[in-house]
């Protein structure tokens, strides 16, 4: 009996340590990149993903592929992202506006996210990277 306790005890304590933890998720890196924006987690996935969506749909297959490289975990976040904001996938960066609009998220700050995404991209992917997803946005 004592040790059932102990174990569930510890099972909590885990669970607890890991929930809100972006460091257990394969795209963390992203996420703490913008931190500084002051957006939550949620807000965070919802953006990137959002715009990473929208970008897919948009640029060619090799070029999405250069994006894919660069941001490890990307189509976790696609799906996370489609899951917080029942959107499934952009076909614009006017879609990710509006669904974010329904999370909080100002057109600004999605700017922000956009150039937090594209410049954390472009470190990995390389200058072009970058530039692909900030035109594939305009």
């Amino acid at each position: 009996m004592k040790r059932s306790i102990s174990i569930i005890a510890l099972v909590l304590v885990v669970a607890i340590g890991l929930s809100g933890c972006s460091s257990a998720l394969p795209f963390a890196g992203l996420l703490d990149s913008m931190k500084g924006l002051g957006l939550s987690q949620d807000q965070l996935i919802a953006g990137a993903g959002t715009l990473l969506s929208s970008a897919s749909k948009k640029l060619s297959p090799a070029d999405w592929g250069k994006v894919s490289n660069a941001i490890p975990g990307v189509d976790q976040l696609l799906k996370s992202s489609g899951e917080l904001t029942g959107l499934g996938v952009a076909s614009s960066s006017a879609d990710a506006v509006a669904a974010m609009n329904k999370m909080g998220v100002s057109p600004d700050q999605m700017v922000k996210v956009g150039q937090g995404v594209a410049d954390y991209a472009g470190k990995a992917g390389g200058e072009s990277v970058k530039n692909s997803l900030l035109n594939a946005w305009k």
